[in-house]
C-alpha cells in the first residue's frame, strides 16, 4: 500500500525497514502527515492495528543531519521525553517510531501555570542529557540567515535598517560560554509539543544539537507565556528558584534573537516560494503577533503558504523591534555588558 504514496526511490528502502521492525514489507494503512516546515517526509503507518511513525530525511545537508538527529532523538526517548525508536538507519535517513495520537494540551493542565510547569520540566529533562553534539554558534547560525535575507533583496533597506542595528549590539555583547551550553531542542513549538493524554511527548528532533540553554526556554515563552507574569512562573519552575537579574537579562535577550532567527527563516522561505511575478509586500503596519496566533490557531492563516510565511516573518521583525525600542532591553543590554 505504502508504494502508492511513498516516492518511488524510497520504496526499498521502507521495505528494508519494515522487513527488520516487523517482519512484513508492506503496512495496513499509511497517510502523510502535512503542517511543519520540515522537508522531511513524515508517515502515520498502521500495522497490526497499532500506529506509528515513519520519518523519511528527503535530502541531508548540515541541518538535516540523520546522524546527529537520530542521535538526539535516541537519547531523548531512552530518557521517556521522545517516542519509542523502533529503527533509525543513518545512511537511508530513516526513522520508525511511536505514533503519539495528541490531544490538546488543555485536557490535562487546567491552568495556565500548571502547564508551564510541566513545559519547564520537560526543558529541564532536554537539558540534562547527554551533551548533543555540536553543530554552530547559534548567534553564528542566525547571522547566516540574516545574510540571506539581506542578499535576497526582499524589502529596501530602510525597512530593516534599525531593527538589524539595534541586533548587531547583542551580537556583539550577548555571553558565549561553553559552561552554559546544554543539549537542546531549539525548536519547541506547539507542533513539536504532543500529549497522549497522560504525559508530554517531544518529537521531530532534526535542529537539536548542543546550545545555550535560554533558547529552548525562549522558544516556548513565545507560544505559551505571552505575559510577563507567565515568563516570570516559566522562569521559577525551571530554576526551582526566583531568576536572578542577569538570568531575566539573558532570557530576554534570548526572545529577541530567537524571533530574528524565525524571522529570518520565515522571510527566506518566503523568498524562495515566491510566486513568479509577484512583488513582495513590504508594508510593515500590521497586527501584532497576538493577532497573527489567533489567526493562525482559527486556520485563517496557514504557515505552509507563501503569504503566511512573509506575514509571520513580518510580525516578528515588527515585535523585535518594539521589544529592542523598549527600556527593559536597554537595562537587559547593560546588565549583560556588566556580565552580572
Amino acid at each position: 500500500m505504502f508504494r502508492n504514496i511513498v516516492p518511488a526511490s524510497k520504496h526499498a528502502i521502507v521495505e528494508n525497514a519494515l522487513m527488520r521492525v516487523f517482519n512484513k514489507s508492506g503496512v495496513e494503512d499509511i497517510s502523510l502527515l502535512t503542517g511543519g516546515l520540515s522537508t522531511a517526509l513524515v508517515y502515520k503507518i498502521t500495522l497490526g492495528n497499532r500506529n506509528y511513525l515513519l520519518r523519511l530525511v528527503m535530502s541531508v545537508d548540515t541541518l538535516n543531519d540523520p546522524v546527529r538527529q537520530y542521535l538526539c532523538m535516541g537519547l531523548a526517548a531512552e530518557a521517556g521525553i521522545a517516542p519509542k525508536v523502533y529503527y533509525t538507519s543513518n545512511e537511508d535517513g530513516l526513522a520508525i517510531t511511536d505514533f503519539i495520537d495528541a490531544r490538546p494540551l488543555g485536557e490535562a493542565f487546567s491552568t495556565p501555570s500548571e502547564l508551564l510547569n510541566a513545559l519547564a520540566g520537560v526543558i529541564r529533562a532536554i537539558h540534562a542529557l547527554p551533551l548533543f553534539p555540536p553543530l554552530v554558534d547559534f548567534l553564528d547560525g542566525v547571522d547566516m540567515f540574516i545574510q540571506q535575507f539581506k542578499t535576497s533583496g526582499m524589502f529596501p533597506e530602510a525597512i530593516t535598517a534599525e531593527c538589524f542595528e539595534l541586533y548587531a549590539e547583542i551580537r556583539k555583547h550577548y555571553p558565549r560560554h561553553e559552561m552554559g551550553v546544554v543539549s537542546s531542542h531549539n525548536d519547541l513549538n506547539p507542533n513539536n509539543i504532543l500529549f497522549d493524554g497522560k504525559k508530554i511527548w517531544i518529537v521531530d528532533w532534526e535542529a537539536a544539537f548542543r546550545n545555550d540553554k535560554y533558547v529552548d526556554l525562549a522558544i516556548i515563552a513565545k507560544s505559551f507565556a505571552a505575559d510577563p507574569q507567565k515568563e516570570d512562573y516559566l522562569l521559577q519552575s525551571y530554576f526551582n528558584r526566583v531568576p536572578t537579574r542577569y538570568e531575566r537579562a539573558c532570557f530576554f535577550i534570548m526572545k529577541q534573537v530567537c524571533s530574528m532567527y524565525y524571522a529570518m527563516v520565515m522571510l527566506n522561505l518566503a523568498a524562495a516560494s515566491k510566486p513568479a511575478y509577484h512583488l513582495h509586500d513590504a508594508n510593515m503596519n500590521i497586527p501584532g503577533l497576538a493577532d497573527f496566533y489567533s489567526d493562525l490557531t482559527q486556520k485563517k492563516i496557514a504557515l505552509e503558504t507563501y503569504e503566511g510565511k512573509l506575514l509571520y516573518g513580518k510580525t516578528l521583525l515588527n515585535e523585535m523591534l518594539n521589544n529592542m525600542q523598549s527600556t527593559t532591553f536597554s537595562q537587559s543590554m547593560q546588565l549583560i555588558r556588566s556580565g552580572a
